[in-house]
């Protein structure tokens, strides 16, 4: 019987889903952008969930896309040929907005290398902790090719000049450089780095499910948006917020010194 190419664990209000597909360096492939979409649609749906956590294993992160997939096949048109490929990137451009639109928080936890739409992963996921060992990297320039839809992504988390260095270069960058330039939140040694992604989550999943959704929503809406109309879309939102039945709930908790009931 094949493996799962995603194992799926909840503990503590946080949904595990570890790519499970080391042998082919857990590649992007149509299966596992499926399994992926399917398991965040579960995750979101599911009350006891609190937080998403994407995980992997084996050296690799992800390698990005199945670079075998996307090669043409015998006898296949070039027609044929280009419509497959854009079908393999819209359902994976589809995937990457599941995460950024998703209303749950979601972490990437980064145990090794990230490589072009490994690399796209994990800059869609709202937070990422990884191993000091880990390497990100967009070698599509290596392959006569450019990294274009990894950095619709990476260049919404990093600097124009970072995001160009990486995709124009097509080198590996380690945890530090990928901490210092905003692609990770910060880097632990490789022993602490399940640990640590724990430590965040739970203490995610502990916050008010009501206050991340419709906080996470606003955050990724007016981040686009010119300055005058974040703030009256960021005001409108905040009204609901704070005079929410789970606002009062949360204040009248916080004057009673104990901690907030969020069923």
């Amino acid at each position: 019987m094949t493996a799962a190419l995603i194992e799926k664990n909840c503990e503590h209000g946080v949904l595990w889903l570890t790519l499970n597909n080391e042998l082919q360096r857990n590649p992007l492939s149509s299966e596992m952008l499926a399994e992926i979409t399917s398991a965040l649609a579960s995750g979101y749906d599911d009350p006891d969930v609190r937080c998403v956590v994407i995980a992997a294993r084996g050296p690799v992160f992800s390698a990005g896309h199945d670079l075998s997939e996307m090669a043409r096949g015998a006898g296949e048109t070039q027609e044929d040929w280009r419509a497959r490929v854009m079908s393999i990137l819209e359902s994976c451009a589809a995937m990457m907005q599941r995460i950024v639109h998703g209303p749950k928080a979601v972490i990437a936890c980064v145990q090794g290398t990230a490589t072009a739409a490994g690399c796209q992963l994990v800059s869609a996921c709202d937070l990422a902790i990884a191993s000091s060992d880990a390497k990100f990297c967009t070698p599509g320039v290596n392959l006569g090719a450019f990294c274009t839809t990894p950095l619709v992504g990476i260049g919404r988390n990093l600097s124009r000049k970072h995001a160009l260095e990486m995709a124009l270069t097509g080198e590996f960058f380690d945890a530090r450089d990928a901490e210092r330039f905003g692609l990770i939140n910060r880097h632990v040694p490789a022993g602490d780095v399940l640990v640590e992604t724990r430590t965040l989550a739970e203490r995610i999943a502990s916050r008010s499910p009501q206050s991340i959704r419709d906080g996470k929503t606003a955050f990724y809406t007016q981040i686009e948006m010119p300055l005058n109309d974040a703030f009256e879309h960021a005001n409108r939102v905040m009204v609901e917020a704070m005079t929410s039945e789970e606002s009062r709930l949360g204040v009248e908790a916080f004057f009673d010194k104990r901690a907030p009931d969020w069923r």
